[in-house]
Formats: C-alpha cells, sequence, structure tokens
C-alpha cells in the first residue's frame, strides 16, 4: 500500500517537474521606444491599424499622454528616459550642440565630433549601466547609446544593432523577435532580462513625406503589427507572468507652418557681430562676437518681423521668444544646461527660425529643408506629446492615468527590476502608483511558478518521508 502510494507521489512530482519550467529569477522589461509618435497622432490612427495597441491596452495600462522635456528634440529626451533627470541634470541640451573651448559640434550622430570624448564624459549613470552593474542581462537594438562605454561597463551591442543616425534605413526590429524572447525564457531563471528595441519608421515617413501619406499609414501599420507581434511572442514563450512590456515614445512630431519661416539675417543690422548660430526651426542659439551680446539682443528683442503675423491672441505665446540665457525659464529645466549659447531664440508651435548667411553647424542646414515635421518646441503643446501604454505582471489590466512624464520611465524600470540608482531621479512613481498591482515591487516570481515550485518540492517531501517508513 505504501509503496503504491509512494510510486503515484513520485509520479506526480515527476509530472509537474516536466511540464512546467523553473521560475523567474524576477521580473524582466521590454522597451519598445517608437520614435516620433505622438499622442494626437496616436489618437487620430485608424482602428484598423490599432489592433495590437488596443489588445495592449485591454491587458494594460496607457496615459493619455507621455510629456517630454524641454527641448522636444531627440538626444535631450533619450538622455531623460535613460537617467530620470531633466536635461539641465543631464547636461545633454540638444541634437545639435557647439562647445566653445574645444571649438567643436556636436551634430546628432552625423559630424565628425560626435564620438568626442567630451560629450560623453561625466554623464549621469544611464539605465542600462546601472542594470548591468546589477548582473541583469541586457540587450539593445538600435537603441541610443547603449553602446558607448560609461566608466567600467560597456553593454555588448554587434555594429548591426547600434543606433546611428546616419543610417537613414528603417530598422528591422522584427527578425530579431522570436530570438529575443526565446534568450529571456531560457535564461530568466538565471537572470532578469532588460530589452531595449527602438522602432524609427513612423518618423521616417513624417519627416520625408508628411502626414497625409501612403507611408505614414504603412509606417503606422508596421508599428502596430511590431506591438502585435512581441504580445504574441510573450504568449508563445509563456513570459506574460514575468515580463513587461513598455511601449512609449520621445516626443512627438509637429508641421512645419510655411507661412511662419523667419530669417534671423533679417533683424541684424552687421552679421559680421555675430560667430555662429546653433540649432534652427524651433530653437536657435546665438554666439555674438564678444563684446556685441547687448547690441544682438537689443536688435533681435526688437525685431519687427517676429511681429509680421502678429494678430494671435493675447494669450497665445510671440512668434518668437529672444532670451539671455540667464533669463531663460526655470520651468524648463534647461538654462542650467552646458554648451547652452549667450542668446536663445524659441519660437512658438509651427513657427521656424532659419539661418541664410551665418556661419553654422552644416549637417542640420543640409537636413531642414527637406523636412515636413519637426519637434524641440513647447513640451506642453499637444502635438509634442508622446505615448506610453505597458502590460505585464507589475501592471493593472485595462487602466488609465492622465498623464506621465519621461522623466518617470528610469524610476519605473528600475522598481520593477528591484535595483536603486546612484542619483536621485527628478522624476518618480506618483503619478503611475494607481495602476501598479499590489505588491509588485516586492515580486520576484510569478505566483503560477512560485506554486509549481511549492508543489514539486512538497511531493518530493512526501517521497522522501514514505520512502523513510517502508525501509
Amino acid at each position: 500500500m505504501l509503496r503504491a502510494l509512494a510510486f503515484t507521489v513520485l509520479s506526480i512530482s515527476l509530472v509537474v517537474g516536466e511540464n512546467s519550467s523553473p521560475p523567474a529569477k524576477g521580473q524582466n522589461v521590454v522597451i519598445l521606444l517608437i520614435d516620433g509618435y505622438g499622442a494626437e497622432l496616436f489618437n487620430r490612427t485608424n482602428s484598423a491599424i490599432r489592433v495590437g495597441a488596443e489588445a495592449l491596452l485591454t491587458n494594460g495600462v496607457k496615459a493619455g499622454y507621455l510629456r517630454p522635456v524641454f527641448p522636444t528634440l531627440t538626444y535631450p529626451n533619450w538622455f531623460s528616459l535613460a537617467t530620470g533627470l531633466y536635461v539641465e541634470s543631464h547636461n545633454f541640451t540638444s541634437d545639435y550642440m557647439y562647445d566653445e573651448e574645444h571649438n567643436i559640434y556636436f551634430e546628432r550622430d552625423e559630424g565628425p565630433n560626435d564620438t568626442n570624448h567630451i560629450w560623453w564624459e561625466g554623464l549621469p549613470d544611464p539605465l542600462w549601466y546601472t542594470v548591468g552593474k546589477a548582473n541583469i542581462d541586457v540587450h539593445c537594438y538600435w537603441f541610443g547609446s547603449c553602446h558607448r562605454p560609461h566608466r567600467d561597463l560597456i553593454v555588448q551591442v554587434p555594429k548591426p544593432r547600434r543606433h546611428n543616425f546616419k543610417n537613414h534605413d528603417v530598422v528591422n526590429v522584427f527578425n530579431h523577435l522570436e530570438g529575443i524572447f526565446k534568450h529571456v525564457k531560457k535564461y530568466q531563471q538565471y537572470k532578469q532580462q532588460l530589452v531595449l528595441l527602438r522602432y524609427n519608421g513612423i518618423a521616417n515617413a513624417l519627416r520625408q513625406f508628411g502626414e497625409e501619406s501612403d507611408a505614414i499609414n504603412d509606417a503606422l501599420s508596421n508599428a502596430d503589427v511590431l506591438i502585435r507581434d512581441i504580445q504574441e511572442k510573450m504568449t508563445q514563450h509563456e513570459l506574460l507572468d514575468s515580463t513587461n512590456l513598455i511601449v512609449l515614445s520621445d516626443h512627438g512630431l509637429m508641421e512645419i507652418y510655411e507661412d511662419e519661416k523667419y530669417y534671423i539675417e533679417d533683424c541684424i543690422s552687421d552679421l559680421s557681430l555675430i560667430q555662429r548660430v546653433v540649432n534652427s526651426l524651433s530653437i536657435m542659439m546665438v554666439y555674438p562676437v564678444e563684446g556685441n551680446t547687448d547690441r544682438i539682443f537689443f536688435e533681435l528683442k526688437s525685431c519687427d518681423q517676429w511681429l509680421a503675423l502678429g494678430d494671435y491672441d493675447s494669450e497665445e505665446s510671440p512668434v518668437v521668444q529672444i532670451y539671455r540665457k540667464e533669463e531663460l525659464p526655470d520651468t524648463l529645466y534647461w538654462k542650467h544646461s552646458r554648451n547652452i549659447g549667450p542668446i536663445v531664440l524659441i519660437a512658438r508651435p509651427g513657427a521656424a527660425i532659419i539661418s541664410r548667411d551665418l556661419p553654422t553647424n552644416e549637417v542640420l542646414e543640409t537636413h531642414y529643408r527637406d523636412l515636413h515635421v519637426h519637434s524641440g518646441w513647447d513640451n506642453h503643446n499637444p502635438e509634442m506629446q508622446g505615448i506610453f501604454m505597458a502590460r505585464g505582471p507589475a501592471f493593472k489590466p485595462n487602466e488609465e492615468i492622465p498623464s506621465i512624464s519621461i522623466i518617470d520611465i528610469q524610476p519605473l524600470v528600475l522598481n520593477i527590476l528591484d535595483i536603486e540608482s546612484k542619483h536621485t531621479a527628478n522624476g518618480s512613481l506618483e503619478n503611475i502608483q494607481g495602476v501598479l498591482t499590489a505588491g509588485w515591487e516586492d515580486r520576484t516570481a510569478t505566483d503560477d511558478a512560485s506554486t509549481t515550485s511549492f508543489l514539486t518540492a512538497a511531493c518530493l517531501t512526501v517521497v522522501g518521508t514514505l520512502v523513510r517508513h517502508l525501509m
């Protein structure tokens, strides 16, 4: 009798062991960053090409919008996402910068000096460094700057998967999904996994062809299929109980108004008094010849062309606002950043500031004339807002919050992975605590996995006890 019972219990324990996966070491995180996918564009997108996103939202959470940092450009927001800091705290000031001490430009990956150590040294720890130092696997697919050395760690990213704006092709994330989730499934019992993915198809289509084009419809459809395919792979590999998917964008993109383009030269009486200008369209930094800052500031401040279309409502901002660096509004969290010029011009959304003859960074000048849309404007403007949605064991299903800031993402991811940041972030979890599952911050394995593990152990304990009685 006891022998038969022992055999039965042993059989049960072996079946449980064979049909279950080892428990995950902790929760995993997959981030999909979709360049330039604005909240307003998402809301305007036909529901027929939002199937993947709607499936995610039914099983997860959505923010009405994600607020980027100012300026709403790529590099400032990528570093705010990675560090949880405002721009003046992480110091990657703009997509285009000028370093006066070394007399060189940063030109959004496309300039000859963009790999110079001066741009990259002394930056706060990015997400991939903090996670990697915690002995968690990090996988990067065209995620900006993830491959660059930081202090004593380099994330190994094969060259074909490294981000670089010199490559204008749409990246193919689809071909990597099966390998990614096989790896997560195989190794999650030993190490937690952080996967950083980036898709640039929507931003590319908008910049080249505008919103009213077949190209943008194809790009929106491809983005949604990517969101769907990721969830299907997570289901196929039984990762829904251990892995969180976060889909977000860095900022939106907005049409450049043809009737609101202004040449800075039309405001300056003597162009030889300006050494150079950096950036154009939404913002411009002006570097006057030494001793001429007051004169140039006065001429720009009193320039009639900014008021050429000045019949706007009194509550609207001026077409172009002119600031000395030290007078920039504190609410921008930008004026204490490095590499800001003595005079800063900020255009209202849709308006553009352009240079015809003044020395500037050549890479930018070769691009702006062909752009249909741009960013960089007021981060409170609805067209500049990004998207945020997420699902997984850390998030409640079918929930919505009004908004989230891009500086909240780093604290969120580190909390899911149960890691402490070495610096204090400007962001927090305050805005999203209501959509997080109870006790999620303490969870190190899924309930099902824990139950299976417990059951297997319990069965083996019973078998051991019975065997001892039989001997």
